[in-house]
Formats: C-alpha cells, structure tokens, sequence
C-alpha cells in the first residue's frame, strides 16, 4: 500500500473581509479626510443611517442613486460612500425624506450614507498625483480660491526633551508645509513656570510646588481646516498633562506651490513633454474615461496649432479657479463645468478651458476612495454610473 504524505503547509487563501461598525468607518474616513476641512457650505460625514450598523463592503459612488442603492442591497453592504452630499443643503430636519426620496429609501434598507466632498478634495493628495502621473505632468503646487484666510499658526510651549517630537507629530499632521518647503517652525527658548494641585501629575517637578523648567516656544502654520488634526497630534505627543498654548489666524498671502493636506484643490503642473492641445486634449478624454467635452481654444490660436506646457486642474466646477489658473501661467485648465461666459474670459486671457463634465472630472474619488475602504478590510464596489451624458442628437 503506498502511503501519502501529508504536507502541513498551509494553502493559501484569500484574506476574508472584516466587518466593522459604520461609525468607526466614518471616523477613519474622517482622519483620511478630516470633515473640519469642507467648505463651510458643505455638508459631509454620516448623513443617514446608524453608526452602530455593521458591514463588510460598501458601495462608492459620485451621486446617490437607484442603482447604488440596488447595488448595496445587493451585495450585503450596509453603507454607501458618496462623493455629493445626498443631504443639500444641510438641513435641521427631515421634512425632505419623503418615501420618495433616495435618502428615505437607502436608510429603509438598512444602508448608512456617508459623503466626502470638499474635504476630500482638499485632502486626498493621491488624486493630483495619480492624475498628473496618468498626463505625464510634473506637478509644482495646488489651485487655491483666496489668497488670504487659508492659514493659522500654532504657538506651543514645550519641555526641552520633547521638542523633536512634538515637531515630528506636527509636521506628520500637515503643519510647517510652506510651498516647497516643509518641517518649517520657529523655535526659541525660555524659562516656563507652574505648579500644580494636589490632585495633579505633572510631568516635572510635584503637585503643589512651583516648578520651573526650561521650555522652547515652537512656532509653525497649518491649513485652517485641519485644526482639529493638528491639535490631536499635538495633545498625542506633548508630555505635559495642561498644554499652554494659542492659535492664530494668519492673513499672509498663502503659497500656491508644494502639495499640502486640507490646502488648496487639484494641481497645477509641467508636462515633462509639451503637446499639440487637440492630441493632449484627446488624451485628457482617455484618462477620464470621457465621451465627450467641451473645448474653449485661447483666442487666436486654433486647437491645432496651440502647444501645452503648463496645465491646471480641479474637480466639479473650477469657476473660481479660472483667475487662479491663469495667473499661475497654465495653458489648458481642465475641470468639469465653469460656464461659457468664464471660459471666454479665460480665452480672451490666454488661457484654453477644457469641460469634461462635472461627474466625468470627479471619477478618481472612486479609485481614491474604494482603496481607503479595501485598506480598512472592506470589500469596495466602484459605481461608475453616470446621471448627464454627453453625445450627438
């Protein structure tokens, strides 16, 4: 009789899916994408469903529609991740969840909501940098609206033996980012005193003493928006149980240059190979995956013969960023929709517009974001389904 060896090694299998509470998704999104960096006008977060909820996948989507909500059901998943808010403007109450409507009939099934909009524009820096890639664009810094308003400074006072760490977890967190430059702080030493109760542990000295010890004022800027961010990794590495310290805001002209989290929209970028605008504008067609576009050429110069060098972008609708764009010298600004009076404006400036459509400019949140959602252990469906198409009558 011939004897079979069996072998101990392991087979390999597929890694299963976790399945997690919707409210802890939300807040890893959250810290991806902190909700404190949406335009005040935004409504984003969990806006319908039970954070107590559990699944294994979820659906990711530009828009909530029928067939996410089909899909979800589907498969099993317990929340949809959209890019517009199926809530807006933000509301105080209900009186729009009609049975009729998208939301009503998501949270009937059991599906939680969750929209990343602005905030995930401003944070999500592997968009630019896949789309960049994807052109052959090298790029030099961000899209920003306004000039002023888009910075604060953090003034913090730490013990001597904790000043590298600090910094390190400010740094880590989006501060000291100045164009191209990062890690950028002001430091300066000094005598610091307290003391405690005796219901406190300081970090020196003891409860009720005064304690004199030498500290350092540490100086650095952060995006507004992520202040929240900022002051969590603050709290998470200074040793001190009372930290002492201010927060400003800052007026300088902000810095277009560099990729900074939570600061500014899309890039502006080289090509490492100028090209013809009408074979470029072809290849911006291809990466999009779109059917169609609109093309405003530049005055006076025909979409055959125009060179591209220089090229700006951003998602949805770039309006507000025409000025932005050429100021910042590009010669073709691509986004989804700015309206044809802002797009002669940009023409007779110099500059040709290029209008992929509002959904069609936005389709890297899903690949964006169905990674943040695999590397959670999820199972991520891309719903890339569009609601406006563009084609011959």
């Amino acid at each position: 009789m011939v004897k079979r060896r069996i072998s101990n090694r392991k087979v390999a299998t597929q890694p299963r899916s976790r399945r997690l509470q919707v409210g802890d998704i939300a807040q890893v999104l959250d810290r991806l994408a902190p909700e404190s960096t949406a335009e005040s006008w935004d409504n984003v977060g969990l806006l319908a469903g039970d954070p107590a909820w559990r699944t294994s996948s979820a659906v990711v989507s530009v828009d909530l529609t029928a067939e996410a909500i089909a899909a979800a059901k589907k498969t099993g998943a317990r929340l949809i991740v959209n890019h517009h808010p199926c809530i807006f403007p933000k509301s105080r109450g209900l009186s729009r969840l009609t049975p009729s409507s998208l939301v009503f009939q998501a949270v009937c099934e059991g599906v939680a909501v969750y929209s990343s909009h602005t905030n995930f524009d401003r944070c999500a820096l592997d968009v630019p940098r896949r789309i960049a890639d994807a052109l052959g664009a090298i790029i030099v810094g961000r899209m920003i609206e306004q000039s002023g308003g888009t910075l604060k400074k953090l003034v913090v006072f730490v013990p001597e033996s904790h000043v590298d760490a600090v910094h390190s977890a400010l740094t880590e967190a989006s501060a000291g980012h100045v164009g191209n430059y990062n890690s950028c702080a002001f430091l300066t030493s000094g005598q610091g005193r307290f003391r405690g109760s005796d219901s406190t542990k300081p970090f020196l000295g003891k409860p009720g003493e005064l304690q004199f010890a030498q500290e350092v004022r540490l100086e650095t800027v952060f995006p507004a928006g992520m202040e929240p961010v900022i002051l969590r990794a603050l709290r998470q590495s200074h040793p001190y149980e009372e930290i002492a310290y201010d927060v400003y805001s800052v007026e300088q002209r902000t810095s277009s240059e560099g990729l900074t989290a939570g600061l500014g929209y899309g890039f502006y970028g080289d090509l490492k190979k100028p090209s013809e605008l009408r074979d470029f504008v072809r290849k911006v067609g291809k990466v999009f995956e779109a059917s169609g576009a609109i093309l405003t050429p530049a005055e006076g110069v025909s979409s055959g013969r125009a060179r591209v060098k220089r090229i700006g972008y951003t998602p949805g609708k770039g309006s507000s960023f025409v000025s932005g764009a050429v100021s910042a010298g590009c010669d073709l600004f691509i986004t989804g929709e700015v309206g044809y009076h802002d797009a002669r404006t940009a023409a007779l400036r110099g500059m040709s517009v290029l209008e992929l459509g509002h959904r069609e400019s936005e389709r890297f949140f899903l690949q964006v974001m169905g990674d943040w959602l695999r590397a959670m252990g999820l199972k991520a469906q891309e719903l890339n389904i569009p609601v406006q198409t563009i084609g011959s009558f």
